[in-house]
């Protein structure tokens, strides 16, 4: 199942802190961001079916990519082979 990075925004503190408290949502940096217009954010990670939850939960959820895709594909931008060797006979 695909997992998202994703950001959460909520107008209630303690309904922030409850992200990890009853909902085990893993969020990163464990710093919540506070704006005047929208309210607290954190981003975190999450499974379709937790994002479901979270908005029926009514908090606001931005999706954005699916972190094990973006992992693969950063994985092919890593260069192949032993770099550190040097070319040649008795190597």
């Amino acid at each position: 199942m695909p997992r998202f990075r994703i950001t959460i925004t909520s107008r209630d503190r303690e309904a922030m802190l409850d992200l990890v408290r009853r909902h085990g949502i893993q969020v990163f940096d464990h710093g919540t961001r506070y704006n005047e217009t929208v309210g607290y954010s954190v981003d975190a990670s999450a499974e379709p079916t937790e994002i479901q939850q979270l908005r029926n939960a009514g908090y606001h959820v931005e999706q954005h990519e699916d972190v094990e895709e973006r992992g693969k594909a950063r994985q092919q931008e890593v260069g192949k082979g032993d770099r550190y060797r040097r070319p040649g006979p008795g190597y």
